[in-house]
């Protein structure tokens, strides 16, 4: 009986004395896509930190930059946040609302720009490129380069009247992005709006618009599409062609940062050093996000680099100047 009690105390102390197993990390990251296309990598993160509750919400970027700069620190604040474009994540560092992060995982070869300022991560690229619907133009028809496109467009005015799809530059950041890129970097790219509005493009709200207008048949050339999106509608139909052009591809940084206010910094941290890994390359993969070996397979690759130079096109007169003079090329009577 004394045997039975001693042991009843002695497990009654050991259970007193051993540490209480803790409550799962709570962790809040906020992106501009919807939950679905982020599945794929909210999944292998919750594998690699098992012991993170994590949750993801989808937030529109005027949202996001307004609430950041605000420096609101509510119940629920942003832990980490992912954008599809690298301007307005370091708008947000050069205004002071992001944390720091020495990050241990950095993965990148020396072309490919991994860090600005350890403030602001590049975790994959998206390039654009042209899209085709099959059967549209003859194989030796289809565009390879710009100054092709731009000579397709001015040739066969008739033939792809209404045809031609683009993304309204002044909604889509990521066109706005693709946009002011490309005519900091060639002429054409006026010369190709000129030839669109010719043309009478039909202007989408977004790709996923855009895409989903070829595939039913109702253009047959869209230009400037990140290939994250083309890649996710050739998996649903077989009606679309990618043309990646081979003068040069502009390849936009997906980006990662840790706002001033996260609720917890080193597990944020810990969630920029897996997406900067090896460990998130096939979640990357299947969001759309192209990695180094798959750059390595296309030619003249520019990659937009993070730095003050991209605020350039945020500046407001700057952005009205730019959008207007677009609109009057792509937009005509």
């Amino acid at each position: 009986m004394i045997v039975r009690f001693t042991l009843v105390l002695l497990a009654v102390l050991f259970a007193a004395s051993a540490p209480a197993r803790a409550a799962p990390e709570r962790l809040t990251i906020v992106g501009v896509d919807a939950q679905p296309t982020m599945q794929p990598l909210l999944d292998a993160l919750q594998a690699d930190m098992p012991h993170t509750k994590g949750q993801y919400r989808q937030a529109r970027p005027s949202q996001i930059i307004s609430r950041l700069l605000a420096g609101v620190d509510d119940a629920d604040p942003i832990d980490v946040l992912v954008l599809p474009t690298p301007d307005l994540a370091v708008y947000l560092a050069n205004e002071g609302s992001v944390s720091r992060h020495g990050a241990s995982a950095i993965k990148h070869r020396p072309q490919q720009q991994a860090h600005w300022r350890s403030e602001v991560f590049s975790i994959g690229y998206d390039p654009a490129v042209f899209v085709v619907r099959k059967g549209a133009l003859a194989p030796s028809d289809v565009p390879r380069t710009r100054t092709e496109l731009a000579r397709t467009l001015e040739q066969n005015r008739a033939r792809l009247l209404r045809r031609v799809g683009l993304v309204n530059i002044g909604i889509d950041d990521v066109s706005y992005a693709f946009a002011s890129q490309e005519a900091l970097r060639s002429p054409l790219f006026w010369r190709i709006s000129r030839a669109v509005g010719a043309s009478q493009a039909r202007i989408f709200d977004s790709n996923e618009e855009l895409l989903q207008a070829m595939a039913e048949g109702h253009i047959d050339i869209g230009y400037n599409v990140p290939l994250s999106a083309v890649r996710k509608w050739m998996r649903k139909t077989a009606s679309i062609e990618m043309v990646i052009p081979e003068d040069y591809v502009l390849a936009l940084p997906w980006t990662a940062l840790i706002p001033e206010k996260a609720r917890n910094r080193s597990t944020a941290g810990d969630v920029v050093d897996f997406l900067l890994s090896d460990r998130a390359d096939r979640a990357l993969e299947q969001v759309g996000l192209t990695r180094s070996r798959d750059l390595d397979t296309m030619k003249n690759v520019q990659f937009i680099e993070l730095g003050p130079e991209l605020l350039v096109y945020l500046d407001a007169v700057k952005r009205s100047r730019f959008l207007d003079t677009w609109f009057q090329l792509v937009i005509q009577d």
